[in-house]
C-alpha cells in the first residue's frame, strides 16, 4: 500500500516537470530565431568593417568585384556595387542600402516573398466582394492587372521566369528575369539569345552557352539603346531589349 500511495503522488509531479519543458522548449527556440534576423546597415564610400567584407565577398562570388576583401569601401567596390545594382534593376548609385542587401542574398527573400505574397490573395478576394456594394471598386482593381498582361502578349516567349523554376545558380531580379553575364549556360541564356537574335544583333547559333559571341551582341544592343555596355544582362537591360521587339511577334 505505501509502494502504490507513493506512486499516486510522485505522478502528478512528473507531469508538471514534463509541462515546464515543454512550455520552456518554445522559448528558446524563438530566442533563436530572434538572433538569426541580422539587420545589415547602409554602406557607402568611406564605410568599413565586417559587414563590407560580407559584400566584397558576395559581390566577389558573382563576379563583380575583383579586388581585395578587405573591408574598406573604396571606389572599386563601390564600382562593383553599381554594376551589380544595374543588373538587378536597382538605381546604380554605388550605394548599399537595403534592397542592395536582399538582392544579394535571395535566400532571404523567398521567406520574406512567400509570407508578402499570402495577404494579397485575401485582399483580392476582399476587393471583389466589397464591389458587389460600389461600382466604381471593381474597375480600378480591373485596370492594374492588364498593364503587364498586355506587355506580355505580343512577347509570349519571352516572359519572367516562376520562382519554382528558376536556376538556383543564377541570380534573378524581383520580377523574375535571370542576371546573365559571361560564363552561363542554359535555358536562360537560350531565351536571352532568342531575343537578341530577334533583335538582329546575334547572328550566331543558340546554343545556350554566354559566350564572346553573345556578350558582344548584348553590348551592341546595350549600346544601341543607351545603356551601360557592360555585357551584363540584368532588369534594366531585359526591359529595353523587350521594348523594342515588334508587337507582332
Amino acid at each position: 500500500m505505501l509502494y502504490y500511495l507513493l506512486l499516486f503522488i510522485a505522478t502528478p509531479v512528473l507531469i508538471g516537470s514534463s509541462v515546464m519543458v515543454s512550455i520552456a522548449a518554445p522559448v528558446k527556440i524563438a530566442q533563436v530565431n530572434a538572433v538569426g534576423n541580422i539587420n545589415r546597415p547602409t554602406l557607402k564610400i568611406g564605410s568599413q568593417g565586417e559587414r563590407v567584407s560580407e559584400l566584397q565577398a558576395a559581390l566577389k562570388l558573382l563576379g563583380f568585384y575583383t579586388g581585395v576583401v578587405d573591408g574598406i569601401y573604396q571606389e572599386g567596390t563601390a564600382r562593383a556595387v553599381s554594376q551589380f545594382k544595374q543588373a538587378a534593376g536597382l538605381n546604380a548609385d554605388g550605394i548599399t542600402d537595403a534592397m542592395t542587401w536582399q538582392k544579394l542574398f535571395p535566400n532571404v527573400s523567398p521567406v520574406a516573398a512567400t509570407i508578402s505574397s499570402s495577404p494579397p490573395q485575401p485582399t483580392a478576394v476582399n476587393s471583389l466582394t466589397v464591389p458587389t456594394q460600389t461600382t466604381g471598386s471593381p474597375r480600378i482593381n480591373n485596370t492594374s492587372p492588364p498593364r503587364p498582361t498586355v506587355r506580355n502578349q505580343p512577347n509570349p516567349n519571352f516572359q519572367p521566369t516562376p520562382r519554382n523554376q528558376q536556376n538556383p545558380s543564377i541570380q534573378y531580379t524581383s520580377e523574375g528575369w535571370a542576371i546573365l553575364r559571361l560564363g552561363n549556360r542554359g535555358s536562360e541564356v537560350i531565351k536571352l539569345q532568342k531575343l537578341l537574335q530577334n533583335l538582329g544583333f546575334l547572328k550566331g547559333s543558340i546554343d545556350g552557352d554566354f559566350g564572346a559571341t553573345t556578350e558582344a551582341a548584348v553590348k551592341a544592343a546595350q549600346i544601341r539603346y543607351g545603356l551601360q555596355p557592360d555585357g551584363i544582362v540584368g532588369g534594366a537591360t531585359w526591359e529595353a531589349f523587350l521594348r523594342r521587339l515588334p508587337q507582332q511577334r
